[in-house]
């Protein structure tokens, strides 16, 4: 087994390996707009949900060189971005949207995506894509050292689109993945689908068993409890 220490290899390298550990990624395919009124749509893979009351979501985006990206920069200065889900129906379009475009160019306009306005943010939305988060800032944390910055962005969702063909209500799990198809992010320039699934039940343990939560906490309950002094007798 290879194991060495953070800082006995070269950033460039512990990515790489970071990248092809960590799978698959989902993506992350967000838009925001700049104070001055140009849109960008920008995918990221180091992206999930954080947690379900309030739903949060949370992104990361590496600076470039000493500069932050449009996306960190324009959320800095409109605190309001909108995440979509990327399925195989728009896989395309998002890999346009990974070019380093320059700031006065709508990655939109590029990608041949649909804007339409936000209902509850003044970002646009991706009218193909599936699944859509309207997002209002909570924090925007910058990590890392100089020159190597990332800018860590959580949002709430305060609105949602769910396209109707993805929805059923009558399956323990309301969202169809057959017909989102996500995808997901690897290594290099490496995708997966989520085809291949499988099942596995959580096990339950119940009140009563030995294991259970509230058995060892009435037993160390009890192991902590003082001993009761011995009764006098008459």
């Amino acid at each position: 087994m290879a194991s060495f220490a953070t800082a006995d290899k070269p950033g460039a390298e512990l990515y790489k390996y970071l990248i092809g550990t960590v799978v698959p990624r989902p993506i992350a395919f967000v838009s925001t707009r700049s104070r001055d009124g140009h849109t960008n749509l920008s995918p990221f893979s180091f992206f999930n949900a954080i947690t379900g009351h309030p739903p949060t979501l949370a992104f990361s985006v590496n600076d470039r060189g000493a500069e932050m990206k449009d996306t960190s920069r324009n959320i800095s200065e409109h605190p309001e971005f909108i995440v979509h889900i990327v399925g195989e129906a728009i896989a395309e379009q998002m890999n346009v949207a990974c070019g380093d475009y320059g700031p006065d160019i709508s990655e939109f306009a590029e990608a041949g995506l649909t804007p339409v306005p936000g209902t509850r943010v003044d970002v646009p939305r991706v009218a193909e894509a599936m699944v859509a988060f309207e997002c209002k800032l909570l924090h925007h944390l910058r990590l890392g050292r100089e020159n190597a910055r990332t800018s860590h962005i959580i949002g709430e969702v305060v609105y949602w689109h769910l396209d109707d063909r993805i929805i059923d209500p009558t399956a323990r799990s309301p969202i169809r993945t057959d017909v989102l198809k996500p995808i997901g992010r690897m290594g290099a320039v490496e995708y997966c689908r989520t085809t291949d699934r499988f099942s596995m039940e959580r096990p339950v343990i119940r009140p009563e068993d030995p294991r259970s939560i509230p058995s060892r906490k009435a037993a160390l309950a009890a192991q902590a409890a003082p001993a009761r002094p011995p009764t006098a007798g008459r």
